[in-house]
């Protein structure tokens, strides 16, 4: 058989699914933007695959099998993008024996696992996605816990509806709704998986336990700044960046920023404000009820790093290791003024791409949490 055929055919003939054979990480991009990266990787295959280009018999008719298989997977993928679940969790596994319960809307039916965690508003639960008898994939189930708790779980929806309205890249750093139901009086969310670790996880790891390198900080602040920069752009306020609402998947080098049901929009007009209890981690203005905006989000998120760099948020100490640019850098995300403090998250973003510029070579770091 013919080299290159041999190599397409092996790979188009033993993919169980379309993401094994076109790939894509375990993220949730717009709908325009995963058919054009699928188009381009459907692409190089059908090159290959075309019958009419064996002159050989043998080869031929290893092209035209392999074809059908790869319009089969092709065809599949775009139906899965269309319905947000390309690169799922779990997708063809069927649902564990103890998962029995379950509910459906629309066409969609969904198997309840374990609890996941419970909190003050709402319960977290495994679930399972099954859509004409077939496996769909992983999903989290969210429960208010009473009635009283709707208008919170409410108030997530609305901002995660705001941040999907407009399809952007920044989707892949955002939880996505998959869909909505009622039990009992109480709302109820289905959302998409996520994979990866909190940064609570992270810095529990043997490898981070006293804090993660600066090369990794750097990625990590590059991604939430877009993520915030597009969050704000909205008029959207997080308000609560903590560890466990900071979520890294270490393969793609991506961040997930959750917990949005505390979120505020446009607060400087509706007013809206930020009731949790206070941490190391929020900043005083929201803590004191004051005037939130963006520079909320940023001193926030320069605590977090502070905190996950191994230093103290506390006395904003850093370790000895940090660069001085980096450090200068971090110093001024947390300044106690929010007068004072940045405001823009995407001039912060060109900022840090600057700074690890010039202190480091653009290179692909392994992250352990293995």
């Amino acid at each position: 058989m013919d080299a290159d055929l041999n190599s397409v055919y092996l790979q188009v003939m033993q993919a169980n699914h379309p993401e094994d054979l076109f790939g894509c990480e375990d993220v949730v991009l717009p709908e325009a933007t995963l058919l054009k990266y699928l188009e381009v990787e459907y692409k190089k295959f059908k090159t290959l695959t075309t019958p009419s280009s064996y002159h050989d018999p043998l080869d031929a008719e290893a092209a035209a099998d392999a074809d059908a298989k790869l319009e089969e997977l092709y065809s599949l993928a775009r139906a899965r993008i269309r319905q947000h679940v390309y690169g799922i969790e779990g997708r063809g596994r069927r649902h564990p024996p103890y998962a029995s319960k379950s509910f459906s809307v629309a066409a969609n039916r969904y198997f309840i696992g374990n609890l996941i965690r419970g909190g003050a508003v709402s319960n977290l639960y495994e679930g399972f996605m099954e859509r004409d008898g077939l496996s769909v994939g992983e999903v989290v189930i969210k429960v208010a816990k009473d009635t009283s708790c709707n208008p919170r779980l409410q108030q997530e929806v609305r901002n995660l509806d705001l941040l999907h309205e407009v399809p952007v890249p920044q989707w892949k750093h955002l939880p996505f709704i998959m869909d909505r139901f009622q039990s009992g009086g109480r709302l109820g969310l289905v959302y998409r998986r996520i994979s990866g670790f909190s940064l609570t996880q992270v810095r529990a790891h043997p490898t981070h336990v006293k804090g993660v390198d600066r090369k990794h900080i750097v990625w990590m602040l590059d991604r939430a700044f877009s993520c915030l920069g597009y969050v704000h752009s909205l008029g959207l306020v997080h308000g609560n960046l903590c560890p466990e609402h900071f979520i890294v998947q270490p393969a793609s080098h991506n961040v997930i920023i959750c917990g949005w049901k505390s979120a505020v929009h446009k607060p400087a007009v509706t007013n809206e404000k930020i009731n949790l209890p206070p941490d190391m981690f929020m900043a005083p203005e929201v803590a004191a009820g004051g005037k939130i905006g963006p520079w909320s989000d940023i001193y926030s998120l320069g605590k977090l790093m502070i905190w996950t760099l191994g230093g103290d948020p506390a006395t904003n100490s850093l370790p000895a290791s940090v660069e001085e640019p980096l450090r200068l850098f971090l110093l001024s995300l947390v300044e106690e003024n929010y007068l004072v403090r940045p405001a823009d998250a995407w001039s912060l973003y060109e900022q840090q791409c600057q700074i690890k510029d010039s202190l480091w070579p653009r290179k692909f770091l392994h992250f352990d949490m293995a």
